[in-house]
């Protein structure tokens, strides 16, 4: 199968020098670079690592994940921040547990063995609380809910609609996808400083958008969630 690891990267240019060289390219054929209009040498950089690079056409993170889905062109595609945090070396842990025959495998960072570098104590309370009211309201069973470092299956991306163009899509995947019937699975990783530039979460903004997505799933008719045949 083709992998893509593919990198949302917006003024990364102090970082991805040092992400792309950690990917185990013996894994990986495909390293795709979704830039957000970067004003730094972001694209130069990528480009001159031997990425393929392509321009989000709106803003926000769920918009550049949303449109680099359509133009990888792996069989199987990593998600990964260009920060740093995710350790590029866990990426085969990830493309094992998905040879079991799972379509989703998340990274998480309190599964037992797992932990994280750059978590702070009002993100830890966050991601708890919503991790635990996604699984509630949807019947999920993660224990991470917010840690987007995870291998997908381009099938299952390509027979679902995401419409968050924000980190909201943290909690959209994984939801759409267990009401499709896909197949979900965990794996523990750990979490590191990022390794350039400060974090683009707002804890209270972003927290409220994650809120409000997640209330509106409950309200989307399974049906909605899956591009029509004649679309895909």
């Amino acid at each position: 199968m083709k992998v893509t690891v593919q990198i949302p990267a917006r003024n990364e240019e102090g970082s991805l020098p040092s992400v792309i060289a950690m990917i185990p390219k013996n894994f990986v054929q495909e390293i795709l670079v979704v830039d957000g209009h970067s004003t730094d040498k972001t694209i130069e950089v990528a480009k001159s690592l031997g990425c393929r690079v392509i321009t989000q056409p709106g803003k926000g993170y769920g918009d550049a994940m949303i449109h680099g889905f359509k133009n990888a062109s792996g069989d199987v595609i990593i998600s990964m921040d260009a920060d740093g945090s995710p350790n590029p070396e866990e990426i085969p842990k990830l493309l094992e547990k998905m040879k079991e025959g799972y379509d989703l495998v998340l990274g998480s960072r309190y599964l037992l063995g797992a932990g994280s570098e750059d978590d702070t104590f009002i993100r830890y309370i966050g991601n708890k609380g919503f991790t635990w009211l996604t699984n509630l309201l949807h019947g999920t069973k993660m224990s991470d809910s917010l840690y987007l470092f995870c291998a997908m299956k381009k099938t299952m991306l390509n027979s679902l609609v995401f419409r968050c163009n924000d980190f909201s899509l943290c909690i959209e995947i994984p939801v759409k996808a267990h009401k499709a019937g896909f197949k979900i699975a965990e794996v523990a990783c750990y979490e590191r400083k990022r390794i350039a530039d400060v974090s683009r979460v707002n804890a209270f903004i972003d927290g409220i958008k994650i809120l409000f997505a997640n209330i509106k799933l409950c309200f989307e008719s399974k049906k909605d969630f899956f591009i029509p045949q004649k679309e895909k």
